[in-house]
């Protein structure tokens, strides 16, 4: 017996012929039992299978098809979500640029329609003003 290996393990045939052993006890004594028993241990076994996990990857012949487009949709969908994100950022920034050019075209019709005098736009009290002014 190795250090790793208790003294209750089986190798793969003992283990495989006490579960063939158990598997047959079990079977004769299920055909004794009443309709009503044998279908709920057929529920609970249900259930219990149930909370299982599957194994990924296993191949079936239902599943041949789908497993090559399944992987593909794996790989794009995270790429497909980043490029959606892009073009909002993008739209959101076209938009915000926009608006930026319609407010400083506002201020600059609104400052050539005036008819102030070239001395008005170097008074530094005249940056203030249009600051305000713009505010509003």
């Amino acid at each position: 017996m190795t250090p790793q290996q208790s003294p209750y393990s089986l190798d793969f045939a003992a283990e495989r012929e006490l579960g063939l052993f158990v598997r047959n006890q079990l079977n004769a004594g299920t055909a004794q039992l009443d309709v009503p028993v044998t279908e709920r241990l057929f529920a609970a076994r249900q259930a219990a299978l149930a909370g299982l996990p599957t194994q990924a990857g296993e191949l079936s012949l239902a599943s041949v098809g789908r497993s090559g487009w399944s992987w593909l949709e794996e790989r794009l969908r995270p790429l497909a979500m980043a490029f959606g994100l892009v073009l909002v950022l993008l739209a959101g920034n076209q938009t915000l640029s926009l608006q930026h050019i319609e407010s400083q075209e506002d201020i600059d019709s609104a400052l050539l329609s005036d008819e102030l005098p070239i001395d008005a736009y170097l008074d530094r009290g005249f940056q203030s003003w249009l600051a305000d002014s713009s505010r509003q």
